[in-house]
């Protein structure tokens, strides 16, 4: 079972990266890949767990980036040199952790009493710090969030800061410069027409897409399945892996196919 995009305590999952290993093997898994958000610190401890499970871990990450109107694409970077990368995760990391702060200031500004160390504290680290996790350290409760988002953190918001993501161009450049693959995550996530879907992958040096994926339903994965044939690029699938006691990406193998096809890994560049 392929099941190409899961995350650890290193950005927004629940598990450290062992633990996320030793889930999906439990699960019947035998090629995974962590993709923490911004981030490749969990890949060596879910090396070495996989290395001694015996199951397959391919070094990835997810990239957070932007295209046209999209300003939270995700791009999952497969078959990376994780020191090559290392820098450019570094910048994202400390651009996320800079957001927060101007974030928290402006709410301070605007009569909302927060402290950054608490918002650290809820996230478990500076490097994974967002939004729910302000919110939280701002006392918010889980039947509040919605309301305190809609007043102070979304886009035309009180204290909201604009994403400083790279472009998706960029994203990709990166990857490739890593000696990588880029693979576009969860497409139908970020748009619903299948035309201008089309129209964003074409725009890209792509080496597959996340056809196979939990949010998907037939026809997107169909429409899907069959542009990566007509492109040659791999159809890649995941569960999106977070944690046991995620709403929604709690399982390995939570994907459909639809029997559509058999999911794809991208093949390793330069392999022999």
């Amino acid at each position: 079972m392929l099941d190409l995009q899961s995350h650890s305590t290193f950005s927004d999952g629940e598990l450290p990266p062992a633990e996320v290993v030793a889930t999906a093997v439990a699960q019947g898994v035998t090629t995974l890949a962590l993709t923490d958000h911004d981030g490749i610190d969990g890949v060596a401890e879910a090396a070495e767990a996989a290395s001694e499970a015996g199951i397959a871990l391919v070094p990835a990450t997810e990239i957070s980036c932007v295209h046209g109107s999209i300003d939270d694409m995700h791009m999952l970077g497969y078959w990376v040199d994780t020191a090559a990368i290392a820098p450019a995760m570094a910048r994202a990391q400390q651009e996320r952790v800079t957001r927060a702060e101007e974030i928290v200031e402006r709410l301070n500004e605007g009569g909302v009493p927060v402290r950054f160390e608490d918002a650290i504290a809820q996230a478990g680290d500076a490097s994974s710090v967002g939004r729910p996790h302000i919110a939280k350290a701002a006392g918010v409760k889980p039947d509040g969030m919605s309301a305190f988002f809609e007043e102070w953190l979304i886009p035309g918001a009180k204290a909201f800061v604009s994403r400083r993501w790279p472009h998706a161009h960029e994203a990709i450049d990166l990857i490739h410069g890593a000696g990588g693959v880029a693979v576009l995550a969860h497409p139908f996530w970020d748009m619903e027409n299948p035309d201008e879907v089309a129209a964003l992958i074409d725009d890209l040096a792509l080496e597959g897409v996340e056809a196979f994926y939990p949010a998907h339903d037939r026809a997107q994965t169909e429409f899907l399945v069959n542009l990566c044939s007509d492109r040659g690029l791999a159809a890649t699938a995941s569960s999106d892996f977070h944690g046991p006691s995620h709403k929604m990406f709690n399982s390995f193998g939570a994907y459909s196919t639809y029997d559509l096809g058999e999911p794809e890994l991208p093949p390793r560049p330069n392999a022999t």
